[in-house]
């Protein structure tokens, strides 16, 4: 779907700034023992980006390791 392909793309850029000022601390509020924890994960993008919303949560998820690989030093 391109219109989720593009909302992806977006989502990344709207990280990549505050991935790349706090690096792994970026990704503390969502980790859990069993990886990312996609609730709390919505709550915060329901405040600050709440169009990332419409994305499913294996995406969410993708599109935080890619922010990690990319953006992580």
């Amino acid at each position: 779907m391109p219109n989720q392909q593009r909302l992806r793309a977006r989502l990344l850029e709207f990280l990549k700034f505050r991935v790349l000022s706090a690096q792994e601390e970026f990704f503390t509020p969502w980790q859990s023992k069993a990886g990312i924890d996609c609730i709390k994960l919505r709550a915060w993008l329901s405040d600050v980006w709440p169009e990332a919303l419409a994305l499913d949560d294996d995406q969410l998820k993708q599109v935080l390791d890619q922010a990690r690989w990319l953006y992580v030093n």
